[in-house]
């Protein structure tokens, strides 16, 4: 009777963990110490170890925004945290998409968050830097960084994104809206060191290698000395406004140069590249996991989906006319992903699952047809993303 009891409460306590998984593999930095992020990891390979959502029910809940968002919603426990062009950011109830709390920022949220114990750090468009409670939105501390371009007038308008944080332990890596990317102190935000770029960094920055590789706006990939922030090397490409992606010494990125690359870690040389037909962008973030690379491309009405091994294409999952500038995500054998902006008179966005290993549709919600610039997260048996309407989604 004793072992029946025995095993009655282990298995008690396993469903509970599993129910509580919020699907990322997170950062472990110091002990008793993980975050989760944008992207899944400080990799940025966007891959969640979750069940994911191989068949669809439908809408679970949505959640009204006081405006429009371009970026991400990041899970830590059972809150889903994200911001939106008003300022204002969110902390959400995952099991009914009811509100826990709201903090007003001095300007437009365009960076994804990322959470580590019991703090939330995210940036806002003046260049802000927060640090609040997690559980209550209180601040903690915030730091005014470079903002020299934040008040140009706007000539890109396909540029939708701002650097969101990579966190190692206690150091935050982040760009800025000016020609400075930093690596700040997490425990109270002073400067420990800067690097001079050329233009905004406004992808995630990727932590490998003892380096931390930058993708700048103007189309420089560099690596830093990630003590020190002294530059190791430096290549070019066309414009890059989607962040990198890291797996296994090889970083892999897309530019508005219609190429897709495969570039060594150590050393900045170009392994592999792949061009996207019809003079499309690829501006998507990638995904990466240990079979496949998947990004999504604009002019091109595709996702491209690479074997990670061979670097040869392996088949385009076509989305009828419209784009994917929202970075995929990965878990188990299927990719999740928003379209943006269809090229017809009648709007037609929807959000994908595609099974990697066929190639073939599983399921595709349509909601309210608006453009998705979301990255999904992905949890067990259900997918949150935000959608230009104002809505944060969560799917079961």
């Amino acid at each position: 009777m004793r072992n029946y009891w025995t095993v009655m409460i282990v298995m008690v306590l396993v469903v509970i963990g599993a129910g509580c998984s919020n699907g990322s593999k997170g950062n472990e930095g110091k002990e008793g110490e993980v975050s989760n992020e944008y992207r899944g990891d400080i990799q940025n390979t966007g891959v969640f170890e979750a069940s994911g959502l191989p068949k669809l029910t439908g809408l679970k809940w949505k959640f009204k925004l006081n405006e429009k968002t371009n970026s991400s919603p990041v899970l830590s426990g059972n809150l889903l945290y994200i911001g939106d062009e008003e300022g204002t950011f969110y902390a959400i109830n995952t099991s009914d998409g009811s509100k826990k709390w709201t903090f007003k920022a001095n300007g437009k949220i365009r960076s994804s968050a990322t959470v580590v114990n019991d703090s939330v750090y995210f940036m806002d468009g003046s260049s802000t830097m927060y640090a609040l409670e997690a559980s209550s939105g209180t601040v903690i501390w915030e730091n005014k960084l470079d903002d020299s371009l934040a008040n140009q007038i706007i000539s890109d308008h396909w540029d939708y994104y701002i650097s969101s944080p990579a966190i190692v332990e206690d150091t935050i890596y982040i760009g800025s809206e000016g020609k400075s990317f930093y690596a700040l102190n997490r425990i109270n935000g002073e400067i420990k060191w800067t690097f001079n770029t050329e233009s905004a960094v406004h992808g995630k920055a990727v932590v490998a290698e003892d380096k931390v590789f930058i993708a700048e706006f103007s189309g420089a990939v560099t690596a830093l000395e990630q003590s020190s922030g002294k530059k190791l090397w430096s290549i070019n490409h066309g414009l890059l406004h989607g962040g990198l992606a890291y797996k296994e010494g090889i970083l892999y990125y897309g530019s508005r140069d219609q190429f897709v690359y495969g570039t060594k870690g150590e050393t900045g040389e170009v392994l592999w590249s792949y061009q996207s037909p019809s003079g499309s962008w690829l501006g998507s973030s990638a995904a990466v996991n240990d079979k496949f690379v998947v990004i999504g491309s604009s002019d091109a009405n595709v996702v491209h989906v690479f074997d990670r091994t061979s670097n040869k294409l392996v088949f385009d999952f076509k989305v009828e006319k419209t784009r994917v500038f929202g970075s995929p995500s990965i878990a188990g054998n299927i990719v999740y992903f928003g379209t943006a902006y269809t090229e017809t008179i009648n709007p037609r966005d929807a959000f994908y699952a595609v099974d990697l290993d066929t190639g073939k549709e599983l399921w595709r919600y349509e909601g309210g047809k608006f453009p998705i610039l979301s990255s999904p997260v992905i949890g067990d048996g259900v997918i949150y993303y935000s959608s230009q309407d104002g809505y944060v989604n969560a799917l079961h």
